[in-house]
């Protein structure tokens, strides 16, 4: 099942209205191969777009699929040009760019090997960077014991991230690294409840109604019992990258 982005953009741009800690990483890799031309596969709603551009002003190309993700980056009014098209069939040339990142695209594409190699294509030297969810994370996630499906529906969307790094290397790129992040911890609390309730990210939209509108519902008894629960919430993100 895909999610539809055009009828979830705004709501995922309310929910969702900055960047990860995975982003610095990415910076520090742009200024290091001194980035002027920069694509960004999977732009969505324009927060790492925004993040990038405020600590290394370059020219970005923010490409989505959907649409109304790029409405919604349209009105942060970024000094960015935007492509809607797939990742999987870029619409340039070769060797136009001289960074690429995609950040939480990868289980959204069906060919790993047509993603980096259509990634190496447009490069002309610099960096690819990928972020991705490890499955470590997934199956870890203190929502598991809310939705009893939310591993098994991210297991068999985000791809490992060792096969995502034999799949940089198979189409060429040299040097590849993988690195793990993490952001602060957050409290599970009402105003978290209810970004669940909002689906804010795409895995709620993939489990079954009836289970989400059951998970949601203890969710939301234990946070009123309790104020604040006794766990926290990290993300957790793997970046990979390999250099042109």
């Amino acid at each position: 099942m895909d999610v539809d982005y055009d009828r979830i953009a705004a709501g995922y741009d309310a929910h969702r209205r900055s960047a990860g800690p995975y982003m610095a990483p990415i910076i520090e890799l742009a200024r290091r191969c001194a980035a002027q031309n920069i694509l960004e596969l999977g732009a969505g709603t324009g927060n790492c777009t925004a993040a990038l551009l405020a600590a290394h002003p370059a020219r970005v190309t923010a490409l989505d699929r959907s649409a109304g993700m790029l409405r919604q980056a349209r009105k942060k009014r970024l000094h960015m040009r935007m492509a809607q098209a797939d990742a999987a069939a870029l619409p340039f040339g070769n060797s136009v760019f001289d960074f690429l990142l995609a950040v939480y695209l990868i289980h959204h594409v069906p060919s790993l090997d047509g993603l980096m190699s259509e990634s190496y294509r447009v490069l002309d030297q610099g960096f690819a960077v990928f972020v991705t969810a490890s499955h470590s994370f997934i199956v870890h996630h203190p929502m598991n014991r809310y939705f009893p499906s939310f591993a098994a529906v991210d297991l068999a969307r985000f791809p490992h991230e060792d096969a995502v790094a034999e799949a940089i290397r198979h189409a060429g790129f040299l040097d590849v690294a993988c690195t793990v992040v993490r952001g602060q911890p957050r409290p599970v609390d009402a105003a978290y409840a209810e970004q669940v309730a909002a689906k804010f990210i795409s895995t709620y939209e993939l489990i079954p109604p009836r289970e989400f509108a059951e998970g949601l519902s203890r969710l939301r008894r234990d946070v009123e019992k309790d104020g604040v629960l006794d766990f926290t919430i990290t993300l957790e993100s793997v970046i990979i990258h390999g250099r042109r």
